[in-house]
């Protein structure tokens, strides 16, 4: 069976709180993108992508302090993963979904 794009994980982190969103399992490898959907007024969002789950690091930050309008959705480019790497989603409001699409495959 081949794999299918799809829905890899879905978050609505509480305000100012950083949250692991997504972390590929052992012995695969995905290429994600983050759809990031505002569901009240402007607000800031974070995203970062922790490399072996490591921890919170500058370094990491893909978007940081990002403003997103009212009623806003963005979507990030493609990011490929590996095994036990993190995705971290964070917002100021609370009000802010963050959707992980994407595609497993076997390493």
């Amino acid at each position: 069976m081949s794999d299918v794009w799809g829905t890899l994980a879905q978050s609505a982190p509480a305000a100012t709180t950083l949250t692991d969103a997504y972390t590929t399992p052992a012995l695969k490898r995905s290429t994600v993108e983050v759809v990031i959907c505002n569901r009240a007024g402007a607000t800031t969002v974070r995203l970062s992508y922790a490399i072996a789950g490591a921890a919170d690091t500058a370094a990491q930050y893909l978007l940081y302090d990002f403003s997103l309008g009212a009623n806003a959705s963005v979507a990030t480019a493609r990011i490929t993963t590996k095994a036990s790497d993190v995705l971290r989603v964070y917002s100021a409001s609370g009000n802010v979904t963050f959707q992980v699409n994407g595609i497993e495959e076997d390493e």
